[in-house]
């Protein structure tokens, strides 16, 4: 269920212990109001989706806000109960059958996302303990070098509802997904749609998409620099169906407010908003992760 979408006057009685007025307040418009979408409980805290919205009706901010607590005594390796396949059919989920992070889908206000002619629907946060390891060698080939292999948070904003994502079958091709999937998945988007020197590199995952990496990222134009964070974009059946903001703890609990670029494709398919920037916010106990930058963009 989502919350009810309160203003900064409405939660400022509420908040002022927490200095969470405070903190917004420090980067927000002097006039603008706060939404708050569904919270849920993460390590010793929470995590809880969000939009600032200007009194213009146009959108500040959307993202996530971790309490006090939220990056302590997080898990500390992969599970087997999160995100999870089956496939070989014996009702047991083996370590290679598992993503193994711990997700929280947070739902934004719909009433604001409507208003605001934002693209995105819901969040899902995924805390991965032991990052990303790149598949094993196939015969004859070298080992890939363990780029994201470090403990990090993906901050997924999804433009499609839940229902077609969930749809993205689980499978044996790409990651875990449906080997039809995996082909829709990869379906190449017009050129106009995809951000320049974005590449498919064939991570297609169920009930995800593919994911499009940025080339010009440090980490990948010279591997010996350490990932601390990067941008991605989702896509299936040629469109893009998530913006992702992949951070790593450390990053998360050592940056001061900053905020970075997100590479723009030269058109969208549909009107609205679209962010141009992505933040990480730090006021002391509490820390957020946004969207922000909005530009509107009609459809081409």
């Amino acid at each position: 269920m989502t919350a009810p979408a309160l203003s900064f006057r409405v939660v400022a009685p509420l908040a002022l212990a927490g200095g969470l007025v405070a903190f917004l307040a420090s980067w927000a418009p002097e006039e603008s109001w706060t939404h708050w979408g569904e919270s849920a409980a993460l390590g010793n805290g929470t995590v809880q989706s969000y939009v600032v919205m200007t009194p213009a009706g146009i959108p500040h901010a959307v993202g996530v806000r971790f309490s006090g607590g939220a990056f302590e005594q997080l898990p500390a390796h992969k599970n087997r109960h999160s995100r999870c396949f089956d496939m070989d059919h014996d009702a047991s989920y083996s370590a290679a059958e598992c993503v193994g992070d711990e997700e929280r889908v947070l739902e934004l206000p719909d009433d604001v996302v409507g208003r605001a002619q934002l693209p995105f629907k819901w969040i899902a946060v995924n805390w991965n303990a032991e990052g990303h390891h790149p598949p094993a060698p196939k015969p004859g080939e070298s080992p890939a070098l363990p780029i994201y292999a470090h403990p990090h948070f993906d901050f997924h904003f999804f433009a499609w509802d839940r229902e077609r994502i969930e749809a993205i079958e689980p499978g044996p091709c790409g990651e875990f997904v449906d080997c039809n999937d995996f082909e829709r998945g990869r379906k190449a988007l017009p050129a106009r749609y995809v951000p320049e020197d974005h590449i498919d590199v064939g991570i297609v995952v169920p009930r995800m998409g593919n994911h499009l990496l940025d080339s010009r990222s440090p980490e990948l134009v010279d591997p010996s620099t350490p990932f601390t964070r990067t941008f991605i974009y989702g896509a299936f059946d040629g469109e893009l169906i998530f913006w992702e903001p992949m951070i790593t703890l450390d990053f998360l609990r050592s940056t001061p407010d900053s905020c970075f670029e997100i590479r723009q494709p030269k058109a969208f398919r549909r009107s609205g908003y679209y962010p141009t920037n992505y933040c990480v916010r730090d006021q002391g106990t509490t820390h957020t992760v946004s969207l922000e930058g909005f530009v509107y963009s009609r459809a081409s």
